[in-house]
């Protein structure tokens, strides 16, 4: 085939999103399946969502150890021995702890799916948690904590969070020296016995995972292996003491970190889409206008940043840079203005075309696939929202005018709500 190269390939809009198909229904114990049978390949991945975030632990760094301390040896292997078997069959097992779940996936062939759900049965059900694994585990994160304590940018998120949700809750609670220290083996074996249980996971499967998964599936986690019920999911509680200036000093700092935002809400909220939209315009993308103002024009950052962060009880949007301390009080007013020119006015048609564009090809780009699909559907159970959550977004993305984007400034992007951190000299 001759491939004619002085043309470039025809532009397409895209016009239409298609979430993957995705039958649900429960296993014998009520355990919720998820599944997205799609692509040509014969490999499958599976999720496996617990109550057992952190959130729903007691105490510090005690999701997050359970939850890797899984795989680390089981009644009737050890940490090796199961490494050597995932290995053999050509698969892969992950850990992740999150705030309300904690995840554990596995991918293989479907040819060996019998024998690797053999083995992960295994490993959720009987770890024994030696605890010179659990020290292992404990002296690896005090090192990784350590490190990310020295940068002033960990510094300024902490502050941030705390900030708007006390120190309390999780999602503002930091760790300190001394939760290394306080956490024992029976807490890890009594959170496991509580909160990796049937009532309240989800499993979510994309792939190929063949005809007899449910069967599979019954077969290994369909049983009833815990009659205990998941833990508390409690919300933070609202901070009527929320300061609007706080500088965190570190005289060895070489550059100051910057971190601006506000509180927001849940994906729940009718605003969450226009907001993610304004947030690109902001600083969402490489070629925002804080990227553009403040790295481009003024050059006073390397990099310059704004996101939102969601969870199932709230969110906040946040500015993000480092900058030489000399140059902080410059880049914070120069923030502000671009947060003004917002209110004050219109995006032009031509960038938010640009921005229009961008997103959609994003968009697009995280859906390509099965098992890019389950892991953004994956962030809906947390707070329970429908696939239908993709399309909505789709809908206003391709619909939303400037003069709607420019109310929502003016709404949330008031001067006088924002919450400016500073770490450095």
């Amino acid at each position: 085939m001759n491939i004619n190269r002085t043309t470039a390939p025809e532009f397409k809009n895209i016009d239409s999103f298609e979430l993957l198909p995705i039958e649900t229904y429960e296993l014998n114990n009520g355990i919720k399946v998820h599944l997205m049978q799609a692509g040509s390949q014969e490999v499958a991945k599976l999720d496996f969502l617990f109550p057992a975030g952190s959130v729903q632990a007691s105490q510090p760094l005690l999701a997050s150890i359970t939850n890797k301390a899984l795989s680390e040896g089981t009644v009737s292997m050890s940490g090796a021995e199961i490494s050597e078997k995932i290995d053999f069959y050509g698969a892969f097992i992950g850990q992740q702890a999150s705030f309300h779940h904690s995840v554990v996936t596995l991918v293989a062939l479907t040819h060996f799916l019998p024998e690797t759900l053999k083995i992960l049965e295994d490993i959720i059900k009987n770890p024994v948690f030696e605890q010179k694994e659990i020290d292992t585990l404990l002296n690896k994160r005090k090192q990784e904590y350590l490190i990310e304590s020295d940068k002033v940018k960990t510094l300024a998120t902490r502050a941030f969070t705390q900030n708007l949700y006390g120190k309390e809750h999780p999602y503002g609670n930091y760790l300190t020296m001394d939760d290394f220290e306080k956490l024992t083996r029976e807490d890890v074996i009594n959170f496991h016995k509580q909160a990796y249980i049937p009532s309240g996971t989800h499993i979510i499967i994309s792939g190929q995972p063949g005809s007899n998964i449910k069967e599979l599936l019954n077969t290994h986690f369909g049983q009833h292996w815990s009659d205990e019920q998941p833990l508390k999911d409690p919300q933070p509680q609202n901070k009527e003491d929320v300061l609007r200036n706080i500088f965190v000093e570190k005289n060895d700092a070489l550059q100051s970190s910057i971190k601006i935002g506000i509180p927001l809400f849940s994906k729940e909220h009718p605003d969450f889409h226009g907001m993610q939209i304004l947030n690109a315009v902001l600083g969402g993308f490489f070629g925002s206008r804080l990227m553009t103002k403040i790295r481009e024009e003024k050059g006073l950052t390397y990099g310059i940043s704004s996101f939102i962060m969601t969870y199932k009880f709230g969110g906040f949007l946040v500015i993000g840079s480092d900058v030489k301390a000399e140059n902080r009080e410059l880049a914070v007013k120069e923030i502000f203005n671009e947060i003004k020119k917002l209110r004050d006015e219109r995006i032009g048609n031509e960038e938010l075309a640009l921005v229009r564009n961008f997103l959609l090809g994003d968009m697009i780009r995280n859906f390509d696939g099965p098992f890019a699909t389950s892991d953004n559907y994956r962030g809906l159970i947390d707070e329970s929202l429908s696939p239908a959550y993709f399309n909505e977004f789709f809908d206003v993305l391709t619909s939303i005018t400037a003069e709607e984007l420019q109310n929502l400034a003016q709404k949330y992007f008031q001067e006088t709500d924002f919450i400016t951190v500073i770490a450095g000299k």
